[in-house]
């Protein structure tokens, strides 16, 4: 998309030399949008011989410079036209182009200008009228300007010369002495704020007037694009932050200064945002109060760290997607089963779920609780993408669940309906894809064998003759459809070393022990994703963090261990802690505040009956809701599982020494 300004051949205002306004000098040449090709830049220049640059626009905002050089250098490189012709000029254009208000005089303009880089000397200064784009300024045309000023200059100041020599030559020999000491303290504070300027950072003062002073580095014009001496810092600044954040800065500042305590001061300080975003640029803020004699004065240093922030992103989205490959190499099955069970729930069974609920409420809590479990495995399995996207699809269904109405069954079924679980894994898919190759997800250590089939070697076995050959072979056929649960629960032990690690906690590698008992992983295995919900209570708000655990005089790791037994034809499992164990006055509370419980009935109310409270649907004692926890989702979702393998769960809590979940359930 091509946007004509005004033809290429510049306009000029024509306005008297001396005016010393940058917008005397600013001309207008074409725009294009960062999308457009490179051949439509091309046909351009083409047409228009003496042009110099183009501006590239995002809306009536500038994003970026291309100059003719510059094109034509890197149109001439190997491949270059193949490459930049056919593709978005936000490939080649300059990103950071030297952008400056309209309203910066001629002199500052001219000094950042000139401390460009030798590469980009020469390159049109884009001029903006508020945030909008109003023009160039041509570097060669601006330089011929000043000559012209200058030169004007220098005529008025031979004649003044000339009149005044005769009566200033009697004050300088009285004032030479002290004009060679001034001089000494110019060159010293020329070479502060030379320095000042090229350090890549603003600097700023200001004193209990908010007004900022004159002794300031060019970084920040160039951060927030116009004139920074004789404005108010907090109005600078309110273009950019929310009012209530410029309400909090003013009032700080005012603290700041009215404060005679030191430390006092700097708690104020600690209430001001360390990064401000400007003009889509990340810019942190360092505050520091220095003092003139009496005086007191606030420092301020501005450094843009956006590209120092996308470089932190990139490698922790990196760490993630190795850690991913690790995971999927080591649990292929796991990962790919889940991504089964994922395409058959979304949209397939959730739909099924609404369609056969007679309540639509109902059904929103039990999509609630698998989405919610869904995230839970993904997480575990390293595939961080899939688990954010369902992050996102339980705020769509938490906010339907808040609504005062109970959800419509149509709206309901309509969300579903618009879910793809291709969609949800594509970007997880596409990384383990381009590292591992398609073949990961073809190949499979599982093997399956047809219930039917399997009953028939069954009864073949049968029809030997009795005795202890027999019962062994039938008794390792059976075994096939089994795995020991003490085997499927040591699958956590990387997930909990992982989140432990995530939240700043210390805990030994998880311990399994107990009795052997097989069960069939099929039956059993959505109620096992479920415990990741106990585990990540467990280490979020069980295991204290190291120094709580010292303090307390226990080890600074923390101990999580499952312990599995065979009870009269019944598993029995246990999972605990040894943390700060449950708060029930904090539960009961909660409880209350969610309207779960009277006021009036928590006095009397049994320590199991509060304890009972923390499986009810979207009870959660966090006040927040964040990627691991807090939707009040995750044990209520438990106890759905152990009961629909017909089995009870119950809660045991000392506060200080830990907590114990025991599940129960019967083996066929």
């Amino acid at each position: 998309m091509e946007t004509t300004v005004d033809d290429l051949d510049m306009r000029r205002d024509g306005q008297p030399a001396e005016d010393q306004s940058i917008g005397n000098l600013v001309e207008h040449t074409r725009t294009f949008a960062a999308s457009d090709p490179g051949s439509a830049v091309h046909a351009f220049f083409g047409g228009h011989p003496s042009a110099e640059g183009v501006v590239i626009l995002d809306g009536q905002a500038p994003k970026g410079l291309v100059m003719r050089n510059d094109f034509y250098q890197k149109m001439g490189s190997l491949y270059g036209r193949d490459l930049f012709m056919r593709r978005p000029i936000r490939l080649i254009m300059n990103a950071r182009p030297l952008v400056v208000d309209v309203s910066v005089d001629i002199a500052t303009i001219g000094l950042i200008a000139m401390n460009r880089p030798h590469d980009q000397l020469y390159d049109l200064v884009v001029i903006t009228s508020g945030e909008g784009y109003s023009g160039v300024v041509s570097i060669k045309r601006f330089m011929i300007e000043l000559s012209r000023n200058r030169e004007m200059e220098i005529s008025l100041l031979k004649t003044q010369k000339e009149i005044l020599r005769e009566a200033n030559e009697a004050e300088i020999r009285n004032r030479k002495q002290i004009e060679e000491k001034s001089q000494e303290l110019r060159r010293k504070n020329d070479a502060i704020k030379n320095l000042m300027d090229n350090a890549g950072q603003g600097f700023l003062s200001f004193g209990k007037d908010l007004v900022v002073s004159g002794e300031h580095s060019l970084e920040c014009v160039q951060i927030l694009r116009v004139p920074v001496e004789g404005r108010d810092f907090v109005a600078l600044m309110a273009r950019h932050v929310s009012p209530g954040v410029a309400r909090t800065m003013a009032q700080v500042f005012e603290s700041v200064f009215a404060s005679d305590k030191a430390l006092r001061a700097k708690v104020y300080l600690s209430l001001l945002p360390p990064e401000v975003t400007i003009y889509d640029r990340s810019v942190s803020i360092e505050y520091k109060i220095i003092r003139y004699g009496d005086q007191k004065r606030m420092m301020l240093i501005l450094t843009d760290v956006t590209e120092k922030k996308k470089l932190e992103a990139r490698m922790v989205e990196e760490r993630n997607n190795v850690k991913m490959v690790a995971k999927a190499l080591t649990r292929q099955s796991d990962v790919n089963l889940a991504m089964e069970e994922l395409a058959a729930f979304a949209p397939g069974d959730a739909g099924v779920i609404v369609a056969a609920a007679a309540d639509p409420g109902a059904a929103l809590a039990e999509i609630f609780r698998l989405v919610h479990t869904f995230k839970g495995d993904f997480a575990q399995l390293g595939l961080h993408n899939t688990a954010a996207n369902l992050h996102a699809e339980e705020d769509r269904l938490a906010a339907l669940s808040a609504r005062p109405e109970a959800p419509a069954r149509d709206e309901l079924t309509g969300i579903v309906a618009g879910w793809d679980a291709r969609a949800l894994l594509q970007e997880d898919v596409g990384i383990l894809t381009d590292i591992l190759g398609k073949s990961f997800f073809e190949k499979d250590e599982r093997f399956q064998i047809g219930e039917e089939a399997l009953g028939d070697i069954e009864r073949q076995v049968m029809a030997l003759p009795e005795g202890a050959e027999r019962r062994g072979i039938l008794d390792a056929l059976r075994r096939l459809r089994q795995r020991s649960l003490k085997d499927i629960l040591a699958e956590y032990r990387e997930y909990l070393q992982a989140l432990a690690d995530r939240l700043g906690k210390a805990v030994e590698p998880l311990r399994v022990g107990g009795d052997d008992v097989f069960v069939d992983k099929e039956a059993v295995q959505r109620f096992v994703k479920s415990l990741v919900h106990v585990f990540r209570n467990m280490i979020d708000h069980g295991i204290e963090s190291p120094e709580e655990r010292l303090e307390a005089g226990k080890r600074e790791q923390g101990l999580v261990k499952c312990k599995v037994r065979l009870e009269g034809g019944e598993a029995r499992l246990s999972v605990s802690d040894d943390g700060r164990g449950i708060d029930a006055a904090k539960v009961a509370r909660a409880a209350v505040a969610k309207g779960l419980i009277a006021p009036g009935d928590v006095a009397g109310l049994p320590l199991e009956k509060v304890h009972a409270l923390l499986f009810e649907d979207s009870f959660s004692t966090k006040e927040e809701v964040s990627a691991l926890s807090g939707r009040g989702v995750g044990l209520s979702a438990v106890k759905a599982e152990v009961e629909r393998l017909g089995g009870t769960v119950e809660v045991a809590s000392t506060p200080g020494l830990g907590s114990k979940f025991t599940f129960r359930f019967p083996l066929p």
